[in-house]
């Protein structure tokens, strides 16, 4: 059976809202008595009509009444402290939750974060022995520039001393003709002495 709403049980609900610091509205009310809004409507808006005028407190309520008012607000205040315990229990399930889904995250990025900072020590690393290698290159480098340096001085002196030894080639055969030359120049005065010898004439430089 269906709880009848009455303007007491609004006018409690109404008071005890107030008392701890709200404002009633028809969803706070209907929480607490129940109804439909056409029935609670005009009901608080008797309430906040009498709140105005003071009337409340003209207003004669039976003990048996106060009694159940007294009921009514405990047993409201009971939904609302079990209302209050359930959401916190969903508020603090959320955030435990959240917390967890956080602590992942941070676990993630702490494992990102030491994933690069390995990728950019070894970056440094690579960059370095790259460094190392080009300086080894530069060094190779003016090696053999040196070296064709020296080669092409080196060619240079050895055409110049082929040069040399061709000039003294030249030179030696040369000498060689003009041995000859002499050796049959000393051959044709050999004879030629024989031959004066031989007729009695005697050369001047041997007199």
């Amino acid at each position: 059976m269906q709880q009848v709403v009455t303007q007491q049980a609004v006018d409690a609900a109404a008071d005890a809202i107030v008392a701890a610091g709200g404002k009633p509205t028809f969803r706070l009310i209907n929480q607490r008595v129940g109804g439909s809004f056409t029935t609670l409507k005009p009901m608080l808006a008797n309430w906040e009509e009498r709140r105005g005028k003071g009337a409340e407190a003209v207003i004669e309520v039976p003990d048996a009444l106060l009694a159940r008012g007294a009921d009514l607000v405990r047993g409201i205040f009971a939904e609302v402290a079990q209302q209050a315990r359930v959401e916190s229990e969903a508020v603090r399930k959320d955030a435990e939750a959240r917390v967890t889904e956080v602590r992942a995250e941070l676990s993630e990025a702490t494992e990102e974060i030491a994933r690069l900072e390995a990728q950019d020590l070894a970056k440094a690393a690579e960059l370095s022995s790259l460094r190392d290698e080009h300086k080894t290159l530069e060094l190779l480098a003016a090696g053999l520039k040196e070296r064709a340096a020296l080669a092409a001085r080196l060619e240079s002196e050895l055409r110049d001393a082929r040069a040399a030894l061709a000039k003294s080639e030249q030179q030696v055969t040369d000498l060689q003709a003009q041995l000859v030359k002499a050796g049959d120049v000393q051959k044709l005065l050999s004879n030629l002495e024989a031959r004066l010898g031989t007729a009695g004439v005697v050369p001047k430089g041997k007199m």
